[in-house]
């Protein structure tokens, strides 16, 4: 048993001694007063006196009795009965009281057999120990078999989809193929039969306007602007018999002269102008023109004219159903505006129309990330490497989602993939690191935080990355150099000094350490994490006052929480604040019911409070957890100890010393078994 053990127990003790004494001579002391009475009347007080005294003996066996002080309140019934033996209400509430105290004991006696059972239990596990450790090893491959059949399952799930998402492109293309055959051919069917029927020399000049527009089509595909143009000026200057047949074939010429202004310098206030005035002077020909309504479209679009946009290029698709570059342009026109399902859906009319048209998936997946549809969006992004298998962005957007979704692993292969096509994006390899600091791997997330931080050396946030790994790698000097970065790039972080706060722990830099802490709490007086941090810190270097008034800060603030409680109540243990303690490590043990430590620390408290049976069950609930909790078998044999129950002290305190010869409090157990 400790001195400090030793000591509780004395004061304990000589308080229950005070206590008895006091009421013993309070009785005695008006027994006195009494018996110096005179006369007659004297006699009479006497008599009624003692009648209440036996009375309030009663009255106080009762209560100790309910209270469960059985033998308090058998003191006080011998006392009646010594006085009257034939006090029946006396000797019948002493046998009530007997019969009580038996059933009592009885069920002591059972919990601490039961104690002892557990206890013997625990510390046989150690005789055992590589059994335990090899049962420990078969359940930790079991984990290691599920987590990879887990895996297994997953990538068999992206295969499947992968391949689906294959199946489903090369039919949408071939679909696509067939569809522009035929319209091809009807178009080129329609166009002979409207030729038959004109005269020889119309339909002349009706071929040779088609000749120049389709001439000058080829040449805009070339980006030949002007000669381009040339070609549909001289289509302009031949006139028809048939104005309605002159004003269509016009109408297209300057529709595609329109056009070619966009596609030779969208961003040329001067070609958006005349772009927009050669595309209204179409739709004044024929206003079934949908490719001056696509011009139309597109310069609003440039000049951010969103709302505009989109009603020109809807115009548009009204009258041509077919054109995925249509689609592809009206969804974006609808993104901007902040139409996102109207969006999604033209986005999704363009692929049905041309699958593989550039950029049309990865607009889709991230319009569907607006929406909030992540599942549409993973889907929309694997067709897009399956269309374009070099969209590195497409790539890190499908690694970002499966992080999100905890399949770590199809993280690091998306990701990997993008750093592949494109290794000079330090978003990519800020990401893939922290795949792999949530799959475990903080080698490689080391690493890849530390190209990210090459990459831009000037990004706050790589550097905090870069120095939390390091530090949970134990290179808490190589940490403090990254995150002091971090704070001179950007210092209104509150998490950064926190962080920094850790790193001077870990370099036994306490002072700084309890300055970062502070720093954090000024920037955010409810950060939490960092009071406790700091309140805990200053109740290691023995600060408790002002330790108490930061935790009740924190307690405040977030009064469910675990390491709240808990260290609020190490700062009671030490402020010797039994019952305070008492309650915060209940709280705590509420919350994680398997913390030895926190069980451990309730026992000294109980302890500290006279609490002894209390304390015994707890401390037996320590070993229950952690069977090599050495500390709970010693404060529990101390616990024997102070009842005189040395066979229980012996038992524990001597198999304790079997179990860890090498404990570092072994000299002190063998001081108090050569006292039993």
């Amino acid at each position: 048993m400790t001195d400090d053990t030793k000591q509780k127990l004395a004061i304990a003790g000589g308080i229950a001694l005070v206590v008895a004494l006091a009421g013993a001579g309070g009785f005695y002391f008006s027994q006195r007063g009494d018996r110096g009475t005179e006369g007659a009347e004297a006699v009479t007080t006497e008599v009624s006196e003692a009648q209440r005294v036996r009375d309030n003996k009663i009255t106080l066996a009762r209560d100790y009795y309910a209270a469960g002080e059985f033998q308090r309140a058998l003191d006080l019934l011998d006392e009646i009965l010594i006085a009257d033996a034939n006090d029946e209400e006396a000797r019948s509430i002493k046998a009530e009281v007997l019969e009580a105290k038996r059933v009592a004991e009885e069920a002591e006696r059972r919990e601490r057999e039961e104690q002892q059972r557990l206890l013997q239990e625990s510390l046989s596990q150690n005789d055992t120990e590589a059994l335990a450790l090899a049962a420990q090893e078969a359940e930790a491959a079991a984990r290691a078999q599920e987590a990879e059949a887990r895996e297994a399952e997953a990538e068999a799930r992206r295969r499947e989809a992968e391949l689906q998402i294959q199946q489903q492109l090369a039919a949408q293309q071939e679909a696509e193929r067939i569809r522009r055959e035929e319209e091809e051919a009807r178009r080129e069917a329609e166009r002979r039969a409207e030729l038959e029927r004109l005269s020889r020399e119309e339909r002349q000049k009706t071929e040779q306007i088609q000749a120049a527009i389709s001439n000058a089509r080829q040449l805009l595909a070339n980006r030949d602007f002007i000669r381009a143009r040339a070609e549909l000026e001289e289509a302009l200057t031949v006139e028809l018999q048939d104005t309605q047949m002159e004003d269509r074939l016009h109408g297209e010429a300057l529709a595609a002269m329109a056009n070619s202004y966009m596609d030779e310098d969208p961003e040329s206030s001067r070609n958006r102008q005349t772009a927009l005035q050669l595309a209204n002077d179409a739709l004044r020909r024929d206003t079934e023109l949908w490719e001056a309504q696509f011009t139309r479209g597109r310069v609003y679009y440039e000049t951010e004219r969103f709302d505009d946009a989109v009603d020109a290029f809807e115009s548009a698709s009204l009258l041509k159903t077919d054109d995925a570059r249509l689609f592809y342009e009206l969804a974006r026109a609808q993104y901007r505006a902040g139409e996102f399902r109207a969006a999604r859906g033209s986005y999704e009319a363009c692929v049905r129309i041309d699958a593989g048209y550039p950029n049309a998936y990865y607009n889709l997946g991230i319009t569907n990330l607006q929406l909030r549809d992540t599942a549409r969006a993973l889907e929309a992004f694997r067709f897009s490497v399956e269309v374009n298998p070099r969209n590195h962005a497409a790539f890190y957007r499908i690694g970002t989602i499966l992080l999100d979704q905890g399949d770590f692993q199809g993280a690091v292969e998306a990701l990997g993939a993008a750093i592949s096509l494109s290794s000079g994006d330090a978003r990519y390899h800020s990401r893939i690191a922290r795949a792999y600091f949530l799959q475990g791997n903080v080698v490689e997330a080391d690493a890849g935080f530390d190209r990210a931080v090459v990459l831009e050396p000037g990004n706050a946030l790589h550097n905090f990355n870069a120095a939390v790994v390091k530090l949970e790698r134990g290179n808490a000097s190589g940490a403090l150099r990254y995150i002091r970065t971090a704070i001179q790039l950007d210092d209104s972080q509150p998490s950064y000094y926190f962080t920094l706060g850790k790193i001077q722990e870990d370099l036994d830099n306490d002072t700084a350490a309890i300055e970062a802490y502070s720093t954090a709490v000024q920037k955010d007086n409810t950060y939490v994490a960092a009071l406790v941090e700091l309140g805990r810190l200053m109740d290691e270097m023995g600060a408790f006052d002002d330790a108490l008034t930061v935790l009740d800060a924190a307690y405040r603030l977030d009064p469910s929480g675990f390491e709240v409680n808990n260290n609020l109540g190490n700062v009671y243990l030490h402020k010797e604040l039994y019952d305070r303690a008492v309650g915060s490590f209940r709280n705590a043990i509420s919350l994680r019911p398997n913390e030895a430590d926190v069980h451990y620390n309730l026992a000294l408290a109980y302890l500290g409070a006279d609490r002894l049976r209390e304390a015994e069950a707890t401390l037996a609930e320590v070993v229950k957890i952690d069977p090599r909790y050495w500390r709970a078998y010693h404060r529990l044999g101390e616990v024997y100890v102070s009842w005189d129950d040395t066979v229980s002290a012996r038992n524990v305190l001597e198999q304790l010393i079997k179990s860890n010869p090498d404990y570092a409090g072994r000299a002190e157990v063998e001081s108090i078994l050569d006292t039993l």
